[in-house]
C-alpha cells in the first residue's frame, strides 16, 4: 500500500490523501524520492514560479493535457514534530478556448502525498489505489490572455472542491462535523461517510473526514506543449471520527499551515493532442491515440514521470 507521510489536509484530488480500503500498489522508498524530487518545489524569482520565459508565440491552448497540482503545507503533529508534505494531483483535460475564454473538462486520475524535505518518517498515511485512482470528474473555467506586461497568462478561476459531502455552496457552507449529518457522502465507496484516511507509523488507525479545498492557478507558456505556473490554495477538514477513538483527538492536536514559501506550491501542464475530439468522442474518454496507446487515466499514472521529469 502507499505509504506516505501525514498530511493535515487530506485534501481530496478531487482531495488529497483520503482512501478506502482495497489494494494498492507498493513503491520502494527509491522511487517514493524519486517521485518527491520531481516535484520542482525550488523557489523561483518568477511570480508564475518559473525560471523560464514566456513563449509569446502561443496564442490557443485548445487541445489534451496532463496537468500536475502540487499543494506544500507545514504540518506539526504530536509524537511526530514538524513535516513539509506537498499533495500532488494528476488530471487529464480536455481545454476549449473561444478568443480569450477557456474551458478545462476532465477528471482527477491519481493523488499522492510526498514529503520533499524527508523531515520525518514516524508517521504515515497510506492511500490506497481505490481512492487515489477514483477519477473524479473536474469543470473548470479560465482565460488566456496577454496580461499588462505582455506575457500571455493562463488563469483556472478560483475554485471549491468538497470531499465527503454535498453542500448547496461549497464556497461558505459550513462543513459536516458529525456522522449523523444527512449531508455525508461516501466517495471512496467504503461505507463510511467521508473519506477514510488510514495512519501507520508510531501511531495507528483509521481517521474519517470531510474537506474542502479551493484552487486557483496563475501560468504562463514556456514552450508550445507546457504551462508552468503558480497554484494559490485554501484547505481545511474536519473529522468525523476515528477508529481507535483516541486517534481524532490526537489528529486534532496538529496543526497545519500552508507553505509560506508560496512557489513550493505549483502548476504544470504538458500537452498530449492537439485535438479536442476524436471520432465523435472526447479525447479523455480513449478516443485520443498517443504514441498508439489510448489516453486516459491509466496512460497518465503509468507516464506521470515521463510527463513530469
Amino acid at each position: 500500500m502507499r505509504k506516505k507521510l501525514l498530511c493535515a489536509t487530506l485534501v481530496g484530488f478531487v482531495a488529497g490523501c483520503g482512501g478506502g480500503g482495497g489494494a494498492a500498489s507498493s513503491p520502494d522508498a527509491e522511487v517514493v524520492a524519486d517521485d518527491a524530487n520531481a516535484q520542482e518545489t525550488a523557489v523561483e524569482t518568477s511570480p508564475y514560479c518559473t525560471s523560464k520565459s514566456a513563449l509569446t508565440s502561443v496564442t490557443d491552448l485548445s487541445g489534451t493535457w496532463v496537468a500536475r497540482m502540487s499543494e506544500a503545507q507545514v504540518v506539526n503533529a504530536q509524537f511526530v514534530g514538524v513535516m513539509h508534505t506537498q499533495n500532488i494531483f494528476y488530471l487529464l483535460l480536455t481545454i476549449v478556448q473561444d478568443g480569450t475564454s477557456l474551458v478545462a473538462d476532465g477528471r482527477y486520475c491519481d493523488r499522492k502525498v510526498v514529503n520533499p524535505s524527508k523531515t520525518s518518517n514516524l508517521a504515515s498515511v497510506v492511500i490506497p489505489d481505490v481512492w487515489a485512482h477514483t477519477e473524479t470528474a473536474v469543470h473548470r473555467t479560465g482565460s488566456f490572455s496577454v496580461g499588462p506586461d505582455g506575457i500571455p497568462i493562463f488563469a483556472l478561476s478560483t475554485y471549491p472542491e468538497i470531499i465527503g459531502a454535498n453542500l448547496v455552496n461549497p464556497t461558505t457552507d459550513v462543513l459536516p462535523n458529525t456522522m449523523d449529518d444527512l449531508r455525508l457522502s461516501d466517495p471512496d465507496g467504503d461505507h463510511i461517510p467521508g473519506i477514510t484516511v488510514v495512519i501507520s507509523g508510531v501511531i495507528n488507525g483509521s481517521l474519517y473526514s470531510v474537506q474542502r479545498q479551493i484552487t486557483a492557478v496563475s501560468a504562463i507558456p514556456v514552450a508550445t506543449d507546457r504551462v508552468e505556473g503558480a497554484l494559490t490554495f485554501t484547505s481545511e477538514q474536519n473529522v468525523l471520527g476515528s477508529d481507535p477513538s483516541t486517534l481524532a483527538g490526537i489528529y486534532a492536536a496538529a496543526s497545519t499551515t500552508t507553505d509560506p514559501e508560496p512557489c513550493n506550491s505549483g502548476f504544470v501542464m504538458v500537452k498530449i493532442a492537439n485535438a479536442t475530439t476524436v471520432d465523435g468522442g472526447t479525447a479523455i474518454d480513449g478516443g485520443e491515440s498517443v504514441d498508439g496507446g489510448s489516453v486516459g487515466c491509466e496512460w497518465v499514472r503509468a507516464n506521470e514521470a515521463v510527463l513530469f521529469p
